[in-house]
């Protein structure tokens, strides 16, 4: 499993549409920092990408946002795409410990 980070904003970044364009089915994607805006049930990522996160999720791959970045930001949890699933600091270092490696997308 290959663990994506994306940490760019989807208003005025591709990095989560080119991070999608290569995920396969048993990675885990998890937005950080302005990259939890593309988890946003309002984002541009919403449009242009939910059909791809919709059958990412439902083939296997994860997707996550770092919850204290959200809250740094603002979103509240029930704002994001049902794909997304918050997490922790500790469940950053756990899918970190479970991957083969991290790919980062800026």
């Amino acid at each position: 499993m290959l663990l994506h980070t994306v940490n760019k904003s989807a208003f005025d970044n591709s990095a989560l549409g080119d991070c999608l364009a290569v995920v396969s089915a048993d990675d885990a994607v998890l937005l950080i920092e302005n990259g939890v805006y593309g988890a946003l049930d309002n984002s541009p990522s919403e449009l242009a990408h939910i059909k791809n996160i919709k059958q990412l999720s439902v083939s296997g791959t994860r997707f996550f946002v770092l919850q204290a970045d959200c809250e740094a930001r603002g979103i509240d949890g029930s704002a994001l795409l049902p794909a997304f699933k918050t997490t922790d600091d500790a469940g950053f270092v756990a899918l970190a410990t479970e991957a083969s490696a991290i790919q980062s997308w800026y």
